[in-house]
């Protein structure tokens, strides 16, 4: 992964069918994400996660919907 691509993966993240919001916070070269679940405010609920991008990209849509 590029420094461009990993760039683009940082923000706010919701769920395709579940509405659930995180925030990616860290991308490492090796495909991982570094997420917190957040609320409606980006206000953090659970601690920190580590999913594979290419799960994220499936699974989540960029922005808070």
């Amino acid at each position: 992964m590029t420094a461009k691509e990993r760039a683009r993966l940082h923000g706010f993240w919701t769920h395709k069918k579940t509405g659930q919001r995180i925030a990616i916070s860290r991308v490492t070269l090796y495909g991982e994400a570094h997420a917190r679940k957040v609320n409606s405010l980006g206000h953090e609920v659970r601690p920190k996660e580590i999913m594979l991008v290419r799960d994220l990209k499936e699974d989540y849509v960029k922005g808070m919907i």
